[in-house]
């Protein structure tokens, strides 16, 4: 977790072994466990499929041949990030990774494969003298993945990858190539945040900006004093979140600003081992969670870590877990995350994970959360052993009393209807998904309480 870069290892450890956690627990206890289903599976295992195709197209041919004579429901996947049910398919799943690269660069306009995962475009981006203007915090999604579900960063000014799109291929279910751009109207607004509804994208057009360096900063607060203080400055920074710790009535503040310091800073410190050990420790005593919580953010130090725009996003992140995120209107957000906060300690949730809140621009994408709405996106996590039903049940009518619009690749148990009313261009989506996919071969079960 990215919060956790700047812990103090030593002083944290200390600190649980006084509370006399640690003695109670094996070490196997302590690890995850990392067995490795036959089937396909998203990364934090609680979506999986055994489809009777699995196919792997290398070129456009290839993909042709795998849409026209795949049998049943056609899903793609690339990074297999996402927690709903959008990606898998017992009928036929067909992988973008071969399909990965750089096809064609004019000046701030990269073409980029459909497979190619975030980090490595990223990386290739800023050794041709360009950055992403705004990235996520993990970079392992494919970019196809990506704009399906508008994955983002965080920002007022910055919208989220889908925003950033200048032109897609799509192949259609038929076998026919579409090339589309803002001259297509709805087509394209539709293909550029599409849940994989539409047909496969097996090529997008990105608009960089020339490369540049960031420097980040994480101090913690109260999370009183920490809500205040990114309500006040949410626009005076490129780059502002917060991660609560509703139990601990803590909180972990992240700024980022672009910096011409040359100087890269030391690289950050892996602790996903002490944020695993945590998890198991609040899941078998749940009693201490609080104690863990407030333990992680005092021993969280200030801290700075200055270099390319692309380390600097980036985190690494091995620690699984289940997600549920909604977009509020960005004026409500401090208001929607107190009272998630409030109805955490109410009802007594057992829950380590801080909350990530976030900023996002506006942009006219169909299905965007962020359609024509400035936002504030809220991620609710628990470790991927724990159920998360009782977290996700209480949370979950707070966000949609506040009108949150659910994220596409996280959990959430909205339906066609009510998510018609929360999606003021889901109409125009729905006319583009009846003509360029009129036998409906790209909805999985998921995908038809969605839009049938």
């Amino acid at each position: 977790m990215p919060v956790f870069s700047s812990l103090n290892r030593r002083a944290f450890l200390k600190s649980l072994a006084a509370t006399g956690a640690l003695g109670s627990m094996s070490p196997s206890q302590l690890l995850a466990d990392t067995s490795k289903a036959a089937t396909w599976q998203n990364w934090s295992g609680n979506q999986q499929a055994k489809p009777s195709q699995l196919l792997f197209p290398r070129n456009q041919d290839e993909l042709r041949d795998a849409v026209t004579s795949g049998t049943g429901t056609l899903r793609a996947f690339g990074g297999s990030d996402s927690f709903s049910a959008v990606a898998p398919s017992n009928d036929t799943m067909i992988s973008l990774e071969a399909m990965g690269g750089l096809r064609h660069q004019n000046e701030d306009l990269f073409t980029w494969g459909g497979g190619t995962r975030l980090a490595i475009a990223s990386a290739q981006a800023h050794s041709l003298g360009y950055s992403f203007s705004n990235e996520p915090d993990i970079n392992l999604q494919s970019l196809a993945g990506a704009i399906a579900t508008s994955t983002h960063g965080t920002g007022t000014g910055l919208t989220s990858i889908s925003g950033q799109v200048d032109a897609i291929r799509l192949m259609l279910p038929s076998g026919e190539l579409l090339e589309l751009n803002a001259d297509g109207g709805d087509h394209f607004l539709a293909a550029c945040c599409n849940v994989g509804a539409l047909g496969i994208v097996s090529d997008i057009t990105l608009r960089h900006q020339p490369a540049y360096r960031l420097k980040e900063r994480t101090w913690t607060l109260p999370l009183r004093e920490a809500m205040d203080y990114v309500q006040k400055e949410k626009d005076n920074y490129r780059h502002i979140e917060i991660f609560p710790f509703p139990l601990g009535k803590q909180a972990i503040v992240k700024t980022l600003e672009i910096t011409d310091d040359p100087k890269n800073g030391p690289p950050r410190q892996n602790e996903n081992d002490i944020l695993e050990m945590a998890c198991n420790l609040a899941m078998h005593a749940g009693w201490l969670t609080p104690t863990l919580q407030t333990l992680a953010t005092k021993f969280v130090e200030e801290a700075t870590f200055t270099g390319p725009s692309h380390k600097v996003f980036a985190n690494h992140r091995t620690v699984r877990f289940n997600e549920m995120e909604y977009s509020v209107p960005a004026e409500d957000g401090m208001a929607c995350l107190e009272e998630v906060c409030d109805a955490i300690r109410q009802h007594d949730i057992n829950v380590f994970f801080p909350i990530e809140f976030r900023y996002v621009a506006a942009d006219n994408n169909l299905l965007s959360m962020f359609y024509q709405q400035p936002s504030a996106s809220l991620s609710i996590h628990q470790y991927y052993e724990q159920d998360y039903q009782p977290l996700f049940g209480v949370v979950e009518p707070i966000l949609r009393r506040y009108a949150g619009r659910p994220h596409w690749g996280k959990i959430h148990s909205l339906e066609r209807e009510e998510l018609t009313e929360l999606y003021p261009a889901f109409e125009r989506f729905q006319a583009v998904r009846r003509e360029l996919n009129p036998q409906g071969r790209m909805l999985n079960d998921h995908l038809k309480t969605l839009f049938t």
